[in-house]
């Protein structure tokens, strides 16, 4: 689950910065503002708290989201988007499978 969520962390400079267009935008700076909000939640995740926990899932509809809009509206970005939409589906996944593990 937190791998997921790494995952995404790592993912917004790879595809905002680093990709080469079409497939990035080439701009650190739009790298860096889609970085930053996911650092809110990081400290209180590997502690394992289950409230940042939460919040790190609502934070990543926001991800999952402009994935969407991005795949839906930008063809030569489609693969990245997807990228971007399928890492919080996974962290849902093994969200949900930890509080059943838990009951």
């Amino acid at each position: 689950m937190v791998a997921a969520y790494l995952a995404t962390l790592i993912w917004q400079p790879v595809w905002h910065w680093l990709l080469p267009q079409p497939f990035g935008s080439g701009s650190a700076w739009l790298a860096m503002a889609a970085s930053l909000p996911l650092l809110i939640p990081l400290f209180g995740m590997f502690r394992g708290s289950y409230r940042s926990l939460i919040w790190a899932g609502l934070l990543l509809m926001l991800y999952f989201t402009l994935g969407v809009m991005e795949a839906w509206s930008n063809a030569p970005q489609r693969l990245p988007a997807m990228v971007q939409v399928i890492l919080p589906v996974v962290y849902l996944f093994a969200f949900k499978k930890r509080n059943q593990q838990r009951a």
